[in-house]
């Protein structure tokens, strides 16, 4: 499994309207592209930056860039938001995944439910 770790953010005030393109549009965006296995958002409440880890069978599909009107109207979104501010995006091959049973309770719950 492999790994895509994407930064950028936006301004502390803009953190909800970021959040919510990306659970609400961007995740479900993903979910049709081959190799998806899910993602993890992070957020600096305090700074408004954000990381994305979307994570992936192979590293071909990792690196391949998502395409489709869903995926393109998510992206518009998150632009919008977004302050323009990314650092390059870097692709992982993962080597363990291990949650507590409170971890996975819930990943289980729907996006942005969390």
């Amino acid at each position: 499994m492999y790994a895509m770790v994407v930064q950028g953010g936006t301004t502390p005030p803009k953190r909800d309207a970021m959040n919510r393109a990306v659970t609400e549009l961007l995740i479900p965006a993903l979910r049709s592209a081959p190799g998806f296995r899910g993602a993890v958002n992070l957020e600096d409440r305090v700074t408004g930056h954000g990381m994305m880890l979307t994570f992936w069978d192979t590293e071909d599909q990792a690196l391949r860039r998502p395409s489709g009107p869903a995926f393109h109207e998510a992206l518009s979104a998150v632009l919008q938001i977004s302050t323009g501010e990314r650092a390059p995006t870097s692709c992982w091959h993962v080597n363990a995944v291990q949650f507590d049973a409170k971890a996975q309770e819930l990943a289980a719950k729907p996006v942005g439910s969390i």
